[in-house]
């Protein structure tokens, strides 16, 4: 898995993965191409985009590498963009970010024997590409052995090492057709070390139809929250030779899993894949909310009103809930992994 002490120069890939993003498409290939770092791959995968995506993506010619394919989510993009690509290090770039043209070449520089992954913050734009003044990602994130508790930095924030992903992909594409780089992340962090680099490397953009955030809810949303959730802890257990905890002790602090729970049961009691009671998942959700190793008091007391709600209020009201989450940028698709920053 680890990169060679002498390998020059190395080959950068990087994965645009795109689904009706037309609007910001150009952007994200455009600073894909002006990477000041020479030995560059640019492979865009559009994933059965129904605007003009394809359209633009014609017009690179052979500048790029497209990837087209019927839709099937993130995760399927991320596998079809990999099995495309060649280099030795790895950036997969949401389309409607962009990366600032000296990061391929920062990342390769700053490249270290054992490393995994590589994460740096984003600087927030709006629709237009104007600043907002603040970061997105570039936080540290605990041991992935105590719990899923975050993944540092969003999709475009990560660069991985081409052997890391080689053990860990493909992606499970039924789990993770939204938010696919929390797998990505956790897996990499059992197989290597993350290293956190302080420099912003690209930018991230906030524009109202985030399709992670932004989403309509659905009914199942839930319920492949916590598949995933087994998914992923089978994957970590496989890839550290079985040194995980059990899965509930895993997931005892982490109070998005019990809430997905709880969604799950409520939603569609009958499709519930575990023997859960709804008493017993709320006393777990509360529990996980207090214990919870990185939230203040603040961030309890608000997750604490809103596990009774989703608990106890009817439909209507959780699709409110599920409704005023996806403004605050907390869709019920993260609620595995929480916060994607």
């Amino acid at each position: 898995m680890n990169p060679p002490a002498q390998q020059e120069p190395r080959k950068v890939s990087i994965i645009i993965n795109n689904y009706n993003y037309g609007r910001f498409l150009r952007d994200a290939i455009d600073s894909a191409l002006a990477q000041t770092y020479p030995n560059v791959e640019v492979i865009v995968v559009d994933d059965g985009s129904t605007d003009n995506s394809r359209e633009i993506i014609a017009s690179y010619g052979s500048r790029i590498i497209p990837v087209l394919k019927e839709n099937g989510g993130q995760a399927s993009a991320f596998n079809a963009g990999f099995a495309a690509s060649t280099g030795d290090i790895i950036f997969f770039l949401d389309s409607d970010d962009a990366l600032l043209p000296e990061a391929a070449e920062t990342i390769v520089r700053e490249w270290r024997e054992g490393v995994a992954r590589i994460y740096f913050p984003l600087h927030v734009i709006d629709a237009e590409g104007r600043p907002l003044g603040r970061l997105a990602g570039g936080r540290a994130i605990p041991d992935v052995r105590l719990g899923p508790f975050g993944v540092g930095s969003p999709t475009s924030g990560n660069a991985f090492w081409r052997a890391v992903l080689e053990r860990t992909m493909p992606v499970p594409e039924a789990e993770w057709r939204l938010c696919a780089e929390g797998y990505l992340v956790l897996a990499a962090a059992i197989v290597g070390r993350s290293a956190q680099m302080p420099r912003p490397l690209g930018y991230y953009r906030i524009h109202g139809k985030n399709n992670f955030a932004c989403a309509p809810p659905r009914d199942g949303a839930a319920r492949r929250a916590t598949h995933a959730a087994f998914t992923l802890h089978r994957v970590l257990t496989r890839l550290s030779d079985g040194k995980m905890p059990p899965f509930e002790d895993w997931v005892a602090r982490a109070p998005h899993h019990w809430l997905a729970r709880i969604l799950s049961l409520r939603e569609s009691p009958q499709d519930h894949p575990l023997p859960d009671t709804l008493p017993r998942l709320v006393r777990k959700a509360l529990s996980a909310t207090w214990r919870h190793p990185y939230w203040n008091f603040r961030r309890k007391l608000a997750y604490t009103f809103l596990v009774i709600s989703y608990s106890f209020s009817p439909r209507p009201v959780r699709r409110g809930l599920k409704w005023a989450e996806c403004n605050a940028q907390k869709p019920i698709a993260t609620l595995f992994l929480g916060r994607r920053s």
